[in-house]
């Protein structure tokens, strides 16, 4: 008869795990987005609003698909216009989410080419910010 005895060293690593090649197009891993100047990035936060009020990322605007867009996107056309940003980063609850999806798709046909910037979808959502450090904290 055997026993082992396992020794946990630190915390666990709870960071959503991201190949940029793998990923398709205009969806983006954590690691890319920390890479760019953090004042050239809008966070959109897909999730419903109490999601948002109670952990969003802080400068986020809320944007989603179960309340009325028309009430949510003026808000975005004024972050956007106020402080240009090339690059739009859309998260949800998790990984694929079809609300950041659905996001960024709006945001790509509506305003993406009129006013200059980029938009992609953030691989692992809310869970990949939650994971690293610096940003949920």
């Amino acid at each position: 008869m055997s026993f082992f005895t396992w020794r946990i060293i630190g915390p666990p690593d709870r960071s959503v795990k991201c190949d940029q090649a793998s990923l398709p197009e205009h969806f983006v891993c954590l690691a890319t987005v920390e890479s760019w100047e953090k004042e050239e990035t809008l966070w959109v936060d897909a999730r419903p609003r109490a999601d948002w009020k109670r952990d969003g990322l802080e400068g986020s605007v809320l944007l989603n698909d179960q309340e009325d867009w028309v009430d949510l996107e003026p808000e975005f056309v004024l972050r956007i216009l106020s402080e240009p940003k090339p690059r739009v980063v859309v998260y949800c609850n998790q990984s694929g989410c079809g609300s950041s999806k659905y996001v960024a798709e709006q945001l790509r046909a509506r305003h993406s080419s009129n006013l200059g910037f980029e938009v992609y979808v953030l691989e692992g959502g809310i869970k990949a910010l939650k994971g690293a450090k610096g940003f949920l904290e």
